[in-house]
């Protein structure tokens, strides 16, 4: 029977995995010694022609810790029309015929004779992709050079850094001709302190954007979703006291409904001191000494109100110091489990969710407003969801706090997708740095309730060792969540195949030798990465991808089938299999759908048609009632993204269509089947 899938493992072995090295032994000693370039990956392309030498030029200054709240604090906008200049073949960084190159900017050097200018040209808009703004950047990947001026008047005894929610993917940072930060990671933010590079007057800020990764990199070099490029999200000016508050994080601690816990770090040379925290309406107010290094960490019990999807309650939380205040707003709660349950506030939960990508609804391109993020809330609601799954990175943190005010729950991720190299080092090192940007800004959001490892990846020694290092980091740096991962195992597949293999050999006397009856479907999840999490994830496509993969098994074996008389028996024969794990865990099912042109209609085995999807969605819907252990789903997905793998030119036309609404917004038939789904469980 193993021959029926031999199809099924290549095609998932070509989709999804690679030769890796077995997984170093120490990975902490492995990163200790790597030297993780962080130069651009156009880097050393020039090398033979003297006319493109680099110069040698002092290396960018470290950027600072992050500060978090920044929209409560002091600051000015820098979004709005960027000049820019494409530099496709990567010269932007050579001499002599640059005279220094595009980041020291031409106007702060004494030559009449320069081969760039940003004057006189086009301008793109800050935040946004470069793709969806200038038609002839559609399907651009590489190196575009962004620059803008202001003028800033910084009062006596103040800071100022430069804050970047988000740019795709390597980032170089020029204040006034001056390197002064590099970054890479598309999708967290970073910043640096610019107090000292500061000028009176006019300010040149230039940015080199290269929206390339590689196969060391988190996102890797290819990914099922379009690589938007560009500064795509909000740029801003944040100014300070000498010593202020950088950071803080507070809630529930684990088990606990009366007990807050958590931290203060100050920032400055007066760190030194007292810091007072007041949270008005729970009547608290304490006050804490930091240590030498800024730092307080506390615990008290307290009587709150707990945040819900039922009632998302956000208090008003305030910590001061001599010279600062700093403003949030924060809800508590609880989540943890306990066997097969998802408690939230010590009761269980069933999460009502959808995928989604961060494309916005409102224009095309990616996401990063708070416009954006209600247009999704607003979708969520009608669809009685309490849940999303923000795949397959960290979304802009728009979304996050409009769940948070919603009552939304949130899986937040981090792009280790697909088969990146896991045992090179230097991917480990990037994936923590990434995730730890992502939790110093998200750890006060009470909606974040899952840190997903990543989505869909090979079970290997090199992948296990790389996922239990990342677990060990992210759980270091923050206790109050539950660490999941969206697997894709193969467990079971085989007594599918069987199962549907035996009905159709009913119909050929002649093959029926080669099956025995068939018996309900058990699909067993068993992927060693379930060790290691809190919450199994699993994505499966049973009604989609599944049969044209065992019709060709058959055909092999010499049946007379069609990928339509697999197909029709999946759909009606699925509500019989059931998902199960090898672990004492809740299980997610983070991926199951359909893809439909909205628009199309036919019958229900009529593919790619609105009616076929929802079908889809019916028959999963009663099949996953089946799985014991089930406490939430995340169809994929909300709308139709955009997706340069998807060729199919009548159906796709570049676009991932298994969304329950078209890109345009439109629902599709399927929307209505899931919200009344959810509708029911509702009540339950």
């Amino acid at each position: 029977m193993m021959h029926i899938f031999r199809l099924l493992i290549l095609f998932a072995s070509a989709a999804l995995l690679a030769a890796c090295d077995p997984a170093p032994s120490h990975y902490t000693s492995l990163e200790a010694n790597a030297a993780c370039s962080v130069s651009s990956e156009h880097a050393g392309e020039h090398e033979e022609n003297p006319l493109f030498q680099p110069l040698e030029r002092q290396p960018a200054g470290p950027l600072s810790p992050l500060l978090n709240s920044v929209r409560n604090r002091t600051v000015t906008s820098l979004n709005g029309e960027w000049n820019f200049i494409v530099d496709q073949l990567g010269v932007g960084d050579a001499s002599p015929l640059l005279r220094g190159g595009v980041g020291e900017d031409a106007d702060y050097l004494p030559y009449e004779l320069l081969e760039y200018s940003f004057a006189g040209g086009d301008t793109l808009t800050v935040p946004g992709d470069w793709n969806s703004q200038q038609d002839s950047l559609f399907w651009y990947r590489g190196i575009v050079w962004y620059q803008r001026d202001f003028e800033y008047a910084r009062a006596q005894g103040k800071r100022l850094f430069l804050y970047f929610g988000g740019a795709n993917f390597a980032k170089d940072v020029y204040l006034n001709g001056r390197l002064i930060a590099r970054h890479k990671g598309g999708f967290t933010p970073f910043n640096s302190e610019i107090t000292e590079h500061l000028r009176p007057g006019r300010n040149s800020l230039v940015v080199k954007v290269d929206s390339m990764s590689s196969a060391a990199e988190v996102p890797t070099e290819y990914n099922d979703w379009m690589n938007y490029g560009g500064i795509t999200r909000d740029v801003l000016l944040v100014e300070t006291p000498e010593t202020f508050v950088r950071n803080f994080k507070l809630q529930l601690r684990p088990g606990s409904l009366d007990t807050l816990q958590g931290w203060v770090q100050l920032d400055g040379a007066s760190a030194g001191q007292r810091v007072r925290l007041e949270i008005p309406e729970a009547d608290i107010a304490r006050s804490f000494r930091v240590d030498r290094l800024g730092r307080a960490e506390f615990e008290f019990e307290a009587e709150v109100g707990l945040w819900s999807p039922e009632q998302p309650r956000l208090y008003d939380v305030a910590w001061s110091t001599e010279a600062d205040t700093l403003r949030d707003q924060v809800g508590f709660r609880t989540v943890e489990t306990r066997g097969e349950d998802i408690l939230l506030n010590g009761e269980p939960i069933f999460l009502r969710g959808i995928s989604l990508h961060e494309e916005s609804l409102l224009r095309p391109g990616r996401a990063h407003s708070k416009a954006d993020a209600e247009a999704v809330i607003e979708r969520l609601v009608a669809l009685n969801a309490n849940f999303v799954r923000l795949a397959h990175y960290p979304h802009n943190e728009h979304m996050v706090r409009a769940a948070d005010r919603a009552g939304m729950l949130v899986w937040a991720e981090l792009p280790v997708y697909h088969n990146i190299t896991f045992a090179d080092p230097c991917t480990l090192t990037s994936a923590k740095k990434q995730y730890s940007e992502l939790i110093a800004r998200d750890h006060n959001r009470a909606a974040v309730i899952l840190w997903s490892l990543g989505n869909e990846t090979p079970e290997t020694p090199a992948r296990d060792a790389f996922f239990e290092a990342m677990a060990e980091h992210v759980r270091g740096e923050d206790n109050t969540r539950l660490l999941t991962a969206a697997l894709l195992g193969f467990g079971g597949m085989e007594a599918v195949g069987k199962y549907i293999g035996t009905l159709l050999a009913a119909r050929d006397s002649k093959l029926v030798a080669f099956f025995t009856d068939p018996e309900p479907v058990t699909m067993t999840i068993d992927d060693p990465l379930g060790d290691i999490v809190d919450v199994i994830g699993y994505n499966e496509y049973l009604g989609w991808y599944m049969s044209g993969m065992i019709a060709d098994a058959l055909r092999e074996r010499g049946m007379e089938v069609s990928e339509a008389d697999v197909r029709e028996l999946m759909l009606t024969e699925m509500v019989r299999f059931t998902i199960d794990t090898d672990f004492d865990k809740p299980l997610v099912i983070s991926e199951f759908g359909a893809g439909a042109k909205a628009g199309m209609r036919g019958g229900p085995l009529h593919v790619w048609s609105e009616d076929y999807q929802a079908r889809v969605y019916r028959q999963q819907l009663k099949m996953l009632q089946n799985s014991p252990a089930l406490r939430g789903i995340s169809p994929w997905i909300l709308k139709d993204f955009r997706a340069p793998y998807r060729l199919n030119t009548h159906k796709q036309d570049y676009w991932n269509r298994k969304g329950l609404l078209s890109e345009t917004g439109q629902e599709k038939l399927a929307f209505e089947v899931l919200s009344e789904h959810y509708a029911e469980r509702m009540q339950e």
